[in-house]
């Protein structure tokens, strides 16, 4: 009997705006496609609706795929005036 493969899209650091959000982290699927899918659904969503201090994109890892974030440029720049 073969083992069911899991695939996991993971929020790397959970930032205030996600922990607001309702959306949930350690999602599993069986099929990696299906996971790919919600990583960038996830991805783009977050980087439309969110408070836009952070950039988010999806990375993936084999079984896992994980959304990390940095702060963005254009946020780090607004108090040089």
């Amino acid at each position: 009997m073969e083992e069911e493969k899991v695939y996991t899209v993971r929020i790397e650091n959970e930032c205030s705006c996600f922990k607001k959000s309702g959306f949930e982290n350690n999602l599993t699927y069986s099929d990696k496609a299906d996971a790919q899918m919600k990583a960038k659904i996830l991805e783009c969503r977050m980087n439309q609706e969110f408070c836009h201090t952070h950039y988010f994109e999806a990375e993936d890892r084999g079984d896992e795929i994980v959304i990390g974030s940095v702060v963005r440029a254009d946020y780090e720049e607004e108090d040089e005036d």
